[in-house]
């Protein structure tokens, strides 16, 4: 029988005429924007969650041996203006990790015709024979095909194969498998295909690829990046590979340790590291640093003033523009 006698108390809908009363409350101020801009802004352009996940970044009131929800020196511009960095940020990193994404196919490719006993089958069949008889999440992949294959697209390219759900994939060759998995089952037949042919430097690429997933599935579904960046939820230690691209960087331990601490720093960290090391195409990379470039020293900087008090988001830029100065702003020949 339920337990009814506990009742959950729903926090009831906010409109958005009570919103900037709300938010005043918290000590947000309303002096670079009008009280009546912003609420024209959370009515057509943004919504109060997504514009409020930012205030964590910005200092509160500590009282009593806590922080409250009462915010120094915060105006309603500044989340605003955050609010559009971060659109401009998904942006920049979805279109990265979508070159990543198809370089690491060429790459896996590539590799496939160096292999002697690969012909293009054998590793697929291996993977999906595997995955029909996992234990835990049988089917995982097997299932994920058949769902994409309702699209037209797909359709064309499967044919030719039965696609009778009770039946084991097989025979499909590793060109047309790559272009019908996601991105994160992508990184896992690449590890599958690292370790079964030993291949030690690709797998040492494999965690880096991970934590690029989760970023790529943030950005994808337009979720905040910028939001809780001094949150300390990452504890492993990075890749000797990140650490020696950091200290190229002038980044030392001390600064590396306390900024991959953060995943969302981590993950940015790990797109920019692996888009120079697996995409070979010079337009590619030249169209990005341009990107870069824009986003980073004309648009991030437009209101500068906002944050001349905030230590966290300026030790985040001076984080970020080491990297890009030692890795980005060079001309590629």
């Amino acid at each position: 029988m339920n337990d009814h006698s506990k009742e959950t108390t729903l926090r009831p809908m906010m409109k958005v005429s009570e919103m900037v009363p709300y938010l005043k409350n918290k000590n947000i101020k309303f002096e670079l924007i009008t009280e009546e801009e912003a609420e024209k802004y959370l009515r057509d352009n943004n919504n109060y969650y997504n514009i409020t996940a930012y205030k964590y970044n910005f200092e509160r009131y500590f009282i009593n041996g806590q922080f409250v929800d009462r915010f120094i020196d915060l105006d309603f511009a500044y989340l605003k203006d955050l609010a559009i960095i971060d659109h401009r940020i998904r942006l920049l990193f979805f279109k990265m990790i979508i070159d990543i994404e198809h370089y690491l196919k060429i790459r896996i490719l590539n590799l496939i015709e160096l292999i002697n006993e690969e012909d293009g089958y054998r590793i697929v069949n291996m993977y999906l024979a595997q995955d029909f008889n996992d234990k835990k999440f049988p089917k995982k992949i097997h299932n994920s095909i058949f769902k994409k294959v309702g699209s037209e697209y797909y359709q064309k390219i499967f044919s030719k194969y039965d696609m009778d759900k009770d039946k084991k994939l097989e025979n499909i060759p590793v060109w047309e498998f790559l272009e019908i998995i996601t991105f994160g089952d992508l990184v896992n037949f690449y590890d599958f295909f690292a370790k079964e042919y030993q291949l030690k430097k690709e797998i040492k690429n494999v965690f880096i690829l991970r934590e690029i997933v989760k970023l790529r599935n943030a950005v994808a579904h337009n979720s905040c990046v910028l939001c809780d960046l001094d949150k300390k939820d990452n504890k492993y230690a990075p890749d000797y590979k990140i650490v020696n691209y950091l200290n190229d960087c002038g980044i030392g331990k001390d600064a590396r340790n306390h900024k991959l601490s953060n995943s969302r720093i981590r993950q940015m960290t790990y797109t920019l590291y692996m888009f120079n090391e697996i995409v070979t195409s010079v337009g590619v990379k030249r169209n990005v640093v341009k990107d870069i470039k824009e986003l980073f020293y004309e648009r991030i900087i437009l209101h500068k003033e906002y944050y001349n008090n905030n230590e966290l988001l300026q030790s985040i830029y001076a984080y970020f523009d080491k990297i890009i100065k030692n890795h980005y702003n060079v001309n590629i020949d």
